[in-house]
């Protein structure tokens, strides 16, 4: 059976959605937090307890909206030196090869269409965290966020940068716009 709880914001919430798990039901909720690694912090603030954790939340899943760039007015141009540099920095920091080789990016320019903004509709960039087993014990033994999410990136977990980077590359939005909704340029 499906449960879905709107948004665990208190103690209680979170223990319903706890139990309904441990009893085998599968439940979807939303949670505030800043990527799918600091769920873990946010339920241990929340009171519940590290076995309660591991035992029941499966996968996190963190998302941000980016604009996409308009396709009737952006103007296609060559990545700037800056641009390439901190590309190469973020798939050196998170181990992940992104290919420059021949891509352009897009500025956003604005026309009649997207009403002068540069930007029409939206995309969306996640990261997923598989609560495996090995991140079961990370949980069980109290290990911090940092920790956890060290090991998870030696395993298939990519954080939401990784795959703005790749929406860029894309050329579904640009640089500019990932660093309004993550602060690349302060990070890398």
């Amino acid at each position: 059976m499906l449960f879905y709880y709107g948004e665990i914001r208190d103690r209680e919430t979170a223990e319903i959605a706890i139990q309904a798990g441990q009893t085998g039901h599968y439940v979807l909720s939303t949670i505030h937090t800043i990527d799918s690694v600091e769920v873990i912090t946010r339920l241990r603030k929340l009171k519940l307890t590290d076995y309660d954790i591991a035992s029941t939340v499966g996968t996190t899943i963190s998302q941000r909206l980016l604009r996409r760039i308009c396709p009737h007015c952006k103007r296609e141009r060559e990545y700037t030196d800056f641009e390439k540099e901190v590309i190469q920095k973020i798939g050196e920091k998170y181990n992940t090869k992104f290919d420059l080789e021949g891509k352009t990016t897009f500025d956003a320019v604005g026309c009649e269409k997207c009403n002068n903004s540069g930007y029409y509709d939206r995309i969306g960039i996640f990261e997923v965290l598989n609560i495996d087993d090995d991140i079961k014990q990370l949980i069980m033994e109290g290990k911090s966020s940092i920790e956890i999410r060290r090991v998870a990136l030696e395993k298939d977990y990519k954080p939401l940068i990784v795959d703005g980077v790749n929406k860029v590359l894309n050329g579904n939005t640009n640089l500019s716009e990932l660093n309004k909704k993550l602060l690349i340029y302060n990070n890398i």
